[in-house]
């Protein structure tokens, strides 16, 4: 019996589908064009070996490659072993491939926290869930605020985007009130970083503040009670090594309040709620001392210590110098797991395109990279964990890297790449922000494929996946999405890419099963590999634009 039969009993066993053995086949069959050693070529990339790595780390064993579970552990071995294979050296912690990521959970505290606010001198306790809404904390499990209120509009201090609503206003030892989300004329990837919950928190913080109320902007579709059903869940955070600090200062505690108690904390002001929340909401907001003031408690429960692995490996490059730069390479290989409230039999949220398909990308890349000629930098793989969680595994891998941070010059993610249909065109998030931009039109020009602009500006997709984190660590980054033009074969590629989002995405439909184009995989791979070998090879490293916002606010 050979090999590869040996290995296909060995996970029948296991109870791993016909899919998932095609892909360990393989990855045990070592061609020729695969071997360690042989340099020199033009790259290939196989549409067959993306479909084998897609294979496997949807299938069924894998039960959706929660954070922290089992099924994502043998993702991790899979994609160590792939690196050990093609000679990507080892980056993780201790010599191994895996740097093992400290997570814990964390619920509020009902029986502990609390929120009171006085109001005409009457003191009065806000129910948790009907009234007022708080989250427990990993890393700020526990706070006080106290203080007289005063509303701030959104509550974003940005006096260099020309917007300030903290402009002549001392919020000194005061709890802030402020709007849920930014204002619509700020540009999109802007506003979604000051809508941030966590933004605008610091920000009251530098300032003085002690805490934040928040209001939601609307009511309507949502009551505020609907929200009660989530106050039970346990929220995961990363914890810092040896204790140290990361994020910033940020206020003592904060809260959410329904309309009705905003009602009331605005009794005897110089302007209603409902006309200081219409008036932000039309970007004309002005600050309302109110008359009255709030105290707010913040108690967490700790639970559930564990760890889960990101997979680091390196390909060393060939300059003296510059090889101890890097190019560092992202791909989320969590997914959502098992959703046991979805319909029908199939409960289990494989994650095919989100994210098998970019780690595919990112192996494809790297056996690329390991057969061929060596760039001059380094290139850096890193397989995260948690990007689902509110991308943790990248949050922790940039701010505690590998290597010395100083030396990771630029970030290229691949993140669900929607291989549906032979795509014409391409977006490259965050592209136009550094010098990335040319070296990214360069290379999508080189195979014939179009750069086009963003065609969802309201998702603000920018700062919703792993690269942002390197972003916010002043490393420029680039992020790929195939684009929306019309293929060869008449497919659309928008109306694909909105049905995906509308039917398939998070949901166990995201699956083999689906009708993917491996041919575009492998065009995918391609221009990635492009982008980061022009990245690798230039003299100079990557820089922020002159004034870019993102430069400006993480670059310096």
């Amino acid at each position: 019996m050979g090999k590869t039969s040996v290995i296909s009993t060995k996970f029948m066993k296991l109870g791993i589908s016909a899919a998932a053995m095609l892909a360990v086949s393989a990855c045990a069959t070592v061609s020729t064009n695969d071997r360690a050693g042989s340099t020199n070529k033009a790259p290939e990339f196989s549409a067959e070996r993306i479909k084998a790595d897609i294979a496997f780390l949807s299938d069924d064993l894998l039960k959706g490659r929660d954070t922290g579970s089992e099924g994502h552990r043998v993702a991790a071995k899979y994609v160590a072993a792939e690196f050990a294979r093609l000679g990507v050296k080892p980056m993780g912690d201790n010599g191994t491939y895996f740097q093992e990521v400290p997570f814990q959970n964390a619920r509020i505290n009902k029986d502990v926290s609390k929120v009171a606010v006085t109001v005409n001198g009457e003191t009065k306790e806000l129910a948790f869930g009907d009234e007022y809404l708080m989250s427990g904390s990993v890393r700020d499990s526990k706070g006080t605020a106290a203080g007289d209120l005063v509303f701030v509009g959104y509550g974003i201090h940005a006096p260099e985007a020309g917007h300030d609503d903290y402009a002549g206003l001392d919020v000194k030892g005061k709890v802030v009130v402020l709007v849920s989300g930014a204002p619509s004329d700020m540009n999109t990837e802007v506003r979604a970083h000051y809508r941030s919950t966590a933004t605008k928190s610091r920000a009251a913080a530098e300032l003085g503040a002690t805490g934040v109320i928040s209001v939601f902007a609307s009511e309507e579709q949502r009551p505020f009670t609907f929200y009660k059903r989530f106050i039970d869940r346990d929220r995961m955070d990363w914890q810092t090594p040896d204790g140290k600090e990361v994020g910033g200062k940020t206020v003592g505690a904060s809260a959410a309040v329904s309309h009705a108690v905003a009602k009331e904390l605005f009794a005897g002001a110089a302007t209603s709620f409902e006309d200081a929340l219409k008036a932000t909401l039309e970007g004309n907001a002005k600050p309302v001392e109110l008359k009255a003031s709030a105290s707010l408690v913040k108690d967490s429960i700790l639970s559930g210590e564990f760890t889960s692995p990101n997979v680091v490996g390196v390909i060393e490059g060939s300059d003296p110098k510059l090889k101890n730069e890097y190019v560092v390479i992202s791909a989320h290989l969590d997914h959502i797991g098992v959703s046991e409230n979805a319909e029908g039999e199939d409960k289990i949220n494989n994650g095919a395109l989100d994210n098998a398909a970019g780690v595919s990308t990112m192996l494809e890349v790297a056996r690329a990279y390991a057969n061929g000629e060596k760039p001059r930098r380094s290139i850096l793989f890193t397989a995260v964990t948690a990007e689902e969680k509110g991308l943790l595994g990248a949050g922790y891998f940039a701010n505690f890297p590998t290597v010395d941070k100083p030396t990771m010059v630029a970030n290229v993610n691949l993140d669900m790449p929607l291989i549906l249909y032979d795509f014409q065109d391409v977006i490259a998030f965050g592209a136009e922000r550094s010098t990335l931009g040319p070296i990214t039109e360069k290379a999508v020009a080189e195979i014939g494929l179009k750069l086009s602009p963003d065609p969802m500006p309201e998702q603000g997709l920018f700062t919703r996946s792993d690269h942002y984190r390197f972003v916010q660590q002043g490393i420029p980054s680039v992020f790929l999405v195939t684009g929306f033009e019309t293929d060869p074969s008449g497919k659309v590629g928008g109306e694909i890419f909105r049905n995906f989002l509308g039917h398939e995405y998070h949901s166990p439909a995201d699956q083999i099963t689906l009708d993917i184009d491996y041919d575009a995989g492998a065009k995918f791979a391609h221009v990635n590999y492009l982008i980061i070998k022009a990245i690798a090879n230039e003299d100079e490293r990557p820089s922020w634009n002159e004034g870019d916002f993102f430069g400006e606010t993480f670059g310096k």
